[in-house]
């Protein structure tokens, strides 16, 4: 996760004023023909009135917020620290009406008149007025035909059975693995908490960012009109939590949730961006483990819209705050977009482009990319989307009535399935943080070459990102791990590079892929690996747990000489290996400078042995520590050993 880059892109690079006007203001507002506009005003600092960045932060964030953060090693920062309100009460002053705030960010949103930007502007304290983009989110792609797939129901799962076997999630779910103890935050349009298989859903905090208030169900009281407009969210959820034996089965049903309504379903399903955010920092707050949001940002109302160029994960608002979350360690899923016959806009959506965020495509239950599914890449070239799921034909709950299932079809539908497959992974490996969790997620997908080998080894792509995952892989319960490479001194991933896995009685050689992530999918719990990368001086050595890991390579110079020796301490042999060029000579000595074994080796680039813990004679050494010498025309290296029995 690029995380360094956080500080910079919050920043957001100020937009060069047009003649006239304030450098502080977006042309676009001041060209508008609207009296009335709905503005962010980003700040230039955050006072802390002289108390510590951590004192501060602790006063907006929960418990679980805080554990969550310690667990995963992330300490708080200024973007923890909430916005300073004597700013906004001083741009209030002047006529604008508060709308959100964003800690993150560092800035607030108000509906303000046009008259007052320069106003405003001037303020010493105000860096930024950019517009707050509205949305209008289309219509869902609709399932002409039943699947048939939908049919084939059992007495648990009923109709949702192929949807969440093609992801693992029932292999989980069967080791006892269902979310329990992870908090999913859902952002959409509204919720019908009263729909039967929400009847056990532990729902541990809700909250209307349209409204204002605390009720996500319908609520005509707040101006709600159509009982069945949230029938989105109720949908989506389901994909997630529904818990109705032999209909429908969520794939993280033991989760608990938190449900924020962003989505003003009175105005042509119309959503202003910084609903979303506050949508998604209160779920930081509340300590949520997972962010899912079907929601996404490319069409626009105002004179100033995005354009697909700003796809480039540093850019669109969302986008932003949907990494900054990931830096927080919340696992961020998004949908990819339904988007790929839209003329105007046939790719991904915000903030799906983030490169911290888990973006969703939609297959059919043929496993074949859904007509629909947004294609990247992100405008900076990264592969999106980052992996798949049933998007088409997903059986979901009926959300026109209390009872019963329907199925839909949407990239809305394959992200919380893919949420939820996060959150039963989480369950059986609650040390992820959200970006290794999406990471392992990502790494389990069935187009990773090492797990399916009739894919080529480039065959992540534009469509289906890494394929569909497996829940068993990601969460480390089966054969294989995985991790990525990381330069020791750079901090940089290592792209595309070989890598080599060398086992007590074999070496597999592999390649990283464009993030760094290298897989092994035979690999068994408990067995000794070192991992070799040419180029770099130290093979890294451990044993297989299941688990990703960070592998950080120390860059080789030229002409230097590398020996690896394993396991150390030995018991049983001592495998040696070696790539320093030709004419290698091997030699075991006592402590004492006895000499006790000598090979020689001329052929090229590698030295490679299995020692037996024998002498010249074959007569197994004693207990000890030993000095391991190599000599090669490059020079001589020297490793120190034991050999306990």
């Amino acid at each position: 996760m690029r995380i360094a880059i956080i500080t910079a892109i919050i920043a957001i690079a100020v937009i060069s004023a047009t003649a006239g006007a304030s450098p502080k203001i977006a042309p676009g507002l001041l060209a508008s023909s609207k009296d009335s506009l709905m503005v962010w005003v980003f700040f230039e600092d955050k006072p802390l009135d002289g108390m510590s960045i951590a004192a501060v932060a602790r006063l907006t964030l929960s418990e679980r917020a805080l554990e969550r953060r310690a667990k995963d090693g992330l300490e708080l920062d200024i973007h923890d620290v909430p916005v300073n309100t004597r700013y906004i009460e001083q741009v209030v002053a002047l006529g604008a009406r508060h709308r959100r705030t964003s800690r993150w960010l560092n800035s607030a949103s108000f509906i303000t008149p046009k008259a007052a930007l320069h106003n405003i502007a001037e303020l010493p304290f105000v860096r930024e007025i950019r517009p707050v983009r509205t949305y209008r989110r289309p219509i869902e792609p609709v399932s002409l035909m039943r699947p048939s797939e939908v049919d084939s129901v059992d007495d648990f799962y009923g109709a949702s059975r192929a949807q969440l076997e093609m992801i693992g999630a029932i292999d989980l779910h069967q080791r006892g693995f269902a979310g329990q103890g992870v908090l999913v935050g859902m952002l959409d349009s509204g919720f019908r908490t009263t729909h039967r298989a929400f009847d056990s859903l532990d729902i541990v905090a809700v909250y209307d960012f349209v409204h204002n208030d605390t009720t996500v169900d319908f609520d005509p009281d707040a101006g709600d009109i159509d009982e069945m407009g949230f029938r989105h969210g109720t949908q989506t959820l389901s994909c997630v939590a529904a818990f109705s034996p032999g209909e429908i089965i969520g794939a993280a049903y033991r989760a608990s949730v938190a449900l924020a309504k962003t989505e003003d379903i009175e105005a042509e399903y119309r959503g202003e961006e910084d609903n979303w955010v506050a949508g998604i920092e209160w779920l930081d707050s509340l300590g949520a483990d997972i962010a899912s949001s079907s929601l996404g940002y490319s069409t626009f109302d105002e004179e100033t819209p995005y354009t697909m160029n700003d796809l480039d994960g540093n850019t669109m608002v969302t986008t932003i705050a949907a990494d900054i979350a990931a830096s927080r360690g919340i696992c961020v899923v998004n949908s990819a977009g339904n988007y790929r016959q839209q003329p105007d806009w046939p790719t991904i959506i915000s903030p799906a482009d983030g490169d911290s965020v888990l973006a969703v495509a939609a297959v059919g239950h043929d496993k074949v990319i859904a007509s629909f599914s947004s294609p990247g890449p992100s405008a900076d070239g990264r592969i999106k989307p980052d992996i798949s799921a049933v998007g088409w034909g997903t059986v979901i709950v009926n959300a026109y009535a209390n009872a019963g299932i329907a199925w839909s079809s949407g990239t809305s539908f394959s992200c919380p399935l893919i949420a939820g497959l996060c959150a039963a992974v989480k369950s059986a490996n609650h040390e992820l943080s959200g970006y290794d969790l999406a990471l392992a997620v990502r790494a389990s997908g069935d187009r990773v070459r090492a797990f399916d080998p009739t894919f080529p080894a480039d065959s992540a792509d534009n469509d289906y990102g890494w394929g569909i995952p497996k829940g068993t892989v990601a969460a480390g319960l089966t054969m294989g791990f995985y991790g990525r490479a990381v330069d020791i001194l750079s901090g940089e991933v290592i792209p595309n590079k070989e890598i080599h896995f060398i086992y007590d009685d074999t070496t597999i050689i592999s390649a990283t892929d464009t993030f760094g992530i290298f897989v092994d999918p035979l690999a068994m719990a408990g067995q000794s690996v070192a991992l070799y990368m040419p180029g770099y001086p130290e093979a890294i050595s451990f044993t297989v747990d299941g688990a990703g890991r960070a592998v950080r390579f120390g860059r080789y110079r030229d002409g230097e000489t590398e020996l690896l020796v394993f396991p150390n301490p030995a018991s049983e042999y001592l495998r040696a290996v070696a790539y320093a060029g030709q004419n290698a000579h091997f030699s075991v000595f006592t402590a004492s400078g006895e000499l006790v074994f000598d090979e020689r080796w001329s052929l090229a680039d590698k030295f490679e042995i299995v020692w037996p813990l024998k002498n010249g004679k074959g007569t197994p050494i004693a207990n000890g520590i030993y000095i391991v010498r190599l000599v090669t025309e490059h020079g001589s290296i020297t490793e120190k050993i034991a050999v306990v029995r």
